[in-house]
């Protein structure tokens, strides 16, 4: 485990958001997040609907900061799914 310590410590803090879908992120298959973390190299990402996590079949992948969730093989991105992710 690193330590956060030194002088860059803020920047190994990870960085978090929720979201709930739109119509609009149904519409285009696809949320993304410019999370400010352009070193961020991991993801977290969980999907719920009407309260259960249903996350287990969506695309996501981290480029530059931009964290991009997409349907899956089955997964559809719905209106009101609710996104939470982390990057570190």
């Amino acid at each position: 485990m690193a330590k956060l310590t030194g002088i860059d410590w803020q920047s190994k803090l990870p960085v978090c958001g929720s979201h709930v879908a739109t119509n609009d992120d149904a519409t285009a298959n696809k949320v993304e997040f410019d999370t400010g973390f352009p070193a961020a190299s991991v993801f977290i990402v969980q999907v719920f609907r009407a309260g259960v996590d249903i996350g287990t079949d969506l695309k996501a992948s981290l480029t530059a900061g931009v964290l991009a969730v997409e349907d899956g093989s089955t997964y559809k991105i719905t209106a009101d799914d609710v996104i939470n992710w982390i990057v570190f």
